[in-house]
């Protein structure tokens, strides 16, 4: 026990010693001084300056003083360079930061949202209150979470709720912002929102013309209305008008979003994938329904509702 004990009490002196023996050496004037009286050459001290961590008064009587005990005009400048901050990092000009957020920008639109989030929290690590950069954040976390949502996969909701608490505080700076606006709206959307989200996307479109993505989530929340009200009693109102109408309003807006001069062909392949969705669940026209999803593949294959027309076509029919 004793013998247990005494190793204990060695090893916490090991742990309170060792550290002050790794510690970077403190040099001062007066070891400078030192080292030069004891004739120690130029060479020498100045590389013990530059290796050694210095807390030198180079104020002019200290200046003078170094100079009287011997200290060599090059020593004198070591000490001088090795007290010197070190230089501010240069600032990066306009135009590179401009090149550094469309490259994020790239990601997003190429459908690599987690490698977005990613490029837009190191962007935000330099520009910290840079609105547009966390605009472009929320809205590579809620592509993700409607990636997951389309695949009816859980927790999604995680992913828009830090979404939303990134773009609301914005809304009192920024009410005109179409890219925030449709943000919001994606995050109101995904949340059972629908009205909000509906406000939120017309806002969006009301501030820039030819936006597709809030014209298509439009047509989104219009199908998901009609959805749930085909969920009414058969024999409910609601229910007989949604089967009436259904998918009226969705293609409407799809075909809409369609029409939109320079759409991408992600975009185009995300419509004409929604309206095959249209056609085939509330229409009831498999064969319309594969002419969209062949489109959609057609448009751009590789894309996220590429892939998802693709698989659609597996399971339907040929006419």
């Amino acid at each position: 026990m004793q013998r247990s004990t005494g190793i204990l009490w060695l090893f916490v002196l090991f742990l309170l010693i060792v550290p002050n023996a790794f510690a970077a050496e403190v040099l001062t004037n007066d070891g400078v001084v030192a080292m030069v009286k004891a004739g120690l050459g130029d060479e020498v001290v100045i590389s013990k300056i530059k290796t050694s961590q210095g807390q030198f008064d180079l104020s002019a009587q200290g200046l003078v003083q170094l100079k009287e005990s011997g200290a060599s005009d090059a020593v004198i400048k070591a000490m001088i360079e090795a007290s010197a901050p070190p230089p501010a990092p240069a600032e990066k000009s306009a135009q590179a930061m401009a090149e550094e957020t469309q490259a994020a920008v790239a990601l997003y639109r190429q459908g690599k949202v987690v490698e977005a989030e990613a490029a837009f929290d190191k962007l935000l690590a330099e520009r910290p209150g840079d609105d547009d950069l966390k605009i472009w954040k929320a809205r590579a976390m809620l592509e993700q979470a409607r990636a997951k949502k389309d695949a009816d996969a859980s927790g999604y909701k995680g992913l828009v709720n830090r979404a939303y608490g990134i773009l609301q505080p914005m809304g009192r700076r920024i009410p005109s912002n179409p890219d925030w606006n449709y943000a919001m709206a994606q995050a109101f959307w995904m949340n059972e929102r629908p009205v909000w989200a509906g406000r939120a996307a017309k806002a969006a479109l009301g501030l820039r013309a030819n936006f597709a993505e809030p014209q298509i989530l439009l047509g989104d929340i219009a199908y998901d209305g009609d959805m749930e009200a085909l969920k009414s009693p058969s024999g409910g109102p609601q229910a007989q008008t949604a089967r009436l109408w259904a998918g009226a309003a969705a293609r409407q807006e799809y075909e809409k979003a369609l029409a939109i001069r320079d759409i991408s062909a992600a975009l185009q392949a995300e419509v004409l994938y929604k309206l095959g969705r249209v056609a085939a669940d509330f229409e009831k026209k498999p064969g319309v329904a594969r002419e969209y999803w062949e489109r959609a593949v057609a448009a751009d294959p590789d894309c996220r509702y590429g892939v998802m027309a693709k698989n659609k076509l597996r399971g339907t029919p040929k006419k």
